[in-house]
């Protein structure tokens, strides 16, 4: 054998060699974007779960569980062509019963001033609204849901922040009233009131603002009893006064 047959040859034998290191370099790459993109998936459905799922039902409005609903779906199909196993096709299947059987209702507790009964509810659900804008915001900024869907849920969830927040003044009165009694705690539940009106856009409040009214009613009432109570006495006081005189 020649040396330019030999050179062909060790060239010939480059090229295959070249070519399998090639061929094995994109099967893993292959692989390694397939399972980057399955925990990619896991994570984005499991994050969207716990959001799904954390989410009061006072707070879940019909936009709200048609676009998280549709979007956990959606990634569960996608998992699904890509990675096909029973627990993901079982995790399908209960996701899909769950949404199409919960109620969304928006009821306001009944004949309740508040939505929670202490502070330690309230901060909790102020986290967990502040979790699905910080979710909207991480899907707006990778393109994943609309300009005007952004917007809708964005102006929902801060709206029902700030009406939870207002739970904060509600309960704040009670304890006053409880320490320092009806008149200061009159003073505060006012401040309430005020700041729910200002929420009552779409009257959806009317229940809880009719509650804190009718608290106010009571208390006032006190207030008066309270005051006329307080006139007897030093009215009584006085004629005790005089009579020693």
């Amino acid at each position: 054998m020649g040396q330019t047959q030999t050179g062909l040859l060790i060239l010939a034998i480059i090229v295959v060699l070249g070519g399998i290191a090639y061929t094995i370099q994109t099967i893993e790459e292959r692989k390694r974007a397939r399972k980057l993109l399955i925990m990619s998936l896991k994570s984005q459905i499991r994050n969207s779960l716990n959001i799904y799922q954390g989410l009061p039902d006072v707070f879940m409005t019909a936009e709200l569980h048609e676009f998280i609903s549709r979007f956990i779906i959606s990634k569960m199909t996608r998992l699904l062509s890509i990675a096909d196993t029973e627990e993901t096709r079982r995790s399908l299947s209960n996701f899909k019963e769950k949404a199409n059987n919960r109620d969304i209702t928006l009821q306001h507790p009944e004949g309740s001033m508040s939505i929670y009964q202490d502070e330690g509810q309230v901060h909790h659900a102020l986290g967990q609204l502040k979790e699905i804008t910080r979710w909207l915001a991480e899907l707006s900024k990778s393109n994943q849901i609309s300009e005007f869907s952004f917007n809708e849920l964005g102006w929902q969830t801060k709206d029902f922040y700030d009406r939870v927040s207002c739970d904060v003044e509600i309960l704040d009165a009670i304890d006053t009233q409880k320490v320092h009694g009806e008149k200061a705690a009159f003073h505060k539940f006012s401040i309430a009131l005020k700041s729910l009106n200002n929420l009552n856009q779409s009257e959806a409040l009317d229940s809880q603002i009719f509650a804190i009214h009718r608290h106010m009613e009571i208390l006032k009432n006190a207030v008066i009893e309270q005051e006329q109570e307080a006139a007897e006495a030093r009215d009584k006081l006085d004629e005790e006064e005089k009579d020693k005189m």
